[in-house]
C-alpha cells in the first residue's frame, strides 16, 4: 500500500482544495499574522505548494518544506506554472534548521499530527523547529482539526466518482492512540492503486500544551479562517502565535 503523499496520491486532486479557498485562507492569514510586505515565510508541510505559491504571487519570500518527494515535485511544477519563484526543499520539519530566521511560519491543513507507516509517533517536534526558525516576535499560524468535532463527523466509509473511475475510502479511529487511519482504493480504467494515511487528532488543550512546551505564545484562537472565536464545536482550530 502506498503512502498517501506519494506519486499519484488522491491528495494531489483533492476536490476541496480549490484556488478560491486558498486565496481566502491567505487573505485571512496576511491580515491575522500580520505579514509585512516582502516578509520571509516558512511553509511547514507545504504539500503541493498551494499556500506557498499564493504567497509568492503576493511578493512574499517563501520556503516550503515537506518530507514527501512527490509533494515537492508537484509544488515546483505548480510554482513554475504560476510563474513565481518559491524555494521548495524535501525535508522533514523535525530535522530542518536555518541560519536565517523567518518573519513568519505556517503549518496548515492537518500537517501537525501526521503519523508515518509502522509507527505511532507523530511529528509534534516540528513545533520546536518552528520556534527555532522564527525571529524574536515572529508569528506562526497553526491549523488543524479539533478532535471531538472531527470524530463526530468521521464517516466509516465513502465512495466518490463514476462506475469506472472512483475512490473508496475506509476510515477507523483508535481511541487508545488517538490515531485516525484512512485507506484509499483508487480505480480508473487503466489501473487501481491503494493509499494509506494516518494522523493523530488533538484537543484544544492538547495543542495549547504543545505550543507552550515549544515556547510559542497563543495570541488568538479562531474556529477557522474568519474572526469567529474557537469553541468546542469548531471543526477547525486556527491558532495565531508569537515567538
Amino acid at each position: 500500500m502506498n503512502d498517501f503523499f506519494s506519486d499519484g496520491s488522491p491528495f494531489l486532486r483533492h476536490p476541496l482544495l480549490t484556488a478560491e479557498r486558498t486565496r481566502q485562507e491567505i487573505d485571512f492569514l496576511v491580515d491575522a499574522l500580520p505579514l509585512s510586505p516582502g516578509a520571509r515565510v516558512l511553509d511547514v508541510g507545504c504539500g503541493f505548494g498551494r499556500h506557498s505559491v499564493e504567497l509568492a504571487r503576493r511578493r512574499y519570500r517563501v520556503l516550503g518544506i515537506d518530507p514527501a518527494a512527490a509533494m515537492i515535485r508537484a509544488a515546483r511544477d505548480n510554482a513554475h506554472e504560476a510563474g513565481v519563484v518559491v524555494d521548495f526543499q524535501q525535508v522533514a520539519a523535525e530535522g530542518y534548521f536555518t541560519a536565517e530566521p523567518f518573519d513568519a511560519a505556517l503549518c496548515l491543513f492537518t500537517t501537525l499530527g501526521q503519523v508515518p507507516p509502522a509507527s505511532d509517533d507523530d511529528n509534534r517536534d516540528l513545533l520546536t523547529t518552528v520556534f527555532d526558525s522564527l525571529k524574536e516576535g515572529g508569528r506562526f499560524a497553526l491549523e488543524l482539526p479539533q478532535k471531538q468535532p472531527a470524530l463526530d463527523a468521521l464517516k466509516p466509509s465513502d465512495r466518490f466518482g463514476s462506475d469506472t473511475s472512483y475512490a473508496e475510502v475506509d476510515r477507523s479511529f483508535d481511541a487508545e492512540t488517538g490515531i485516525v487511519t484512512e485507506n484509499f482504493h483508487i480505480v480508473s480504467p487503466e489501473n487501481s492503486q491503494d493509499y494509506h494515511l494516518r494522523y493523530r487528532l488533538f484537543t484544544r488543550q492538547d495543542v495549547t500544551g504543545l505550543l507552550a512546551a515549544a515556547g510559542l505564545q497563543i495570541l488568538k484562537s479562531h474556529g477557522g479562517y474568519n474572526r469567529a472565536d474557537l469553541t468546542d464545536d469548531s471543526s477547525l482550530m486556527l491558532f495565531i502565535c508569537a515567538k
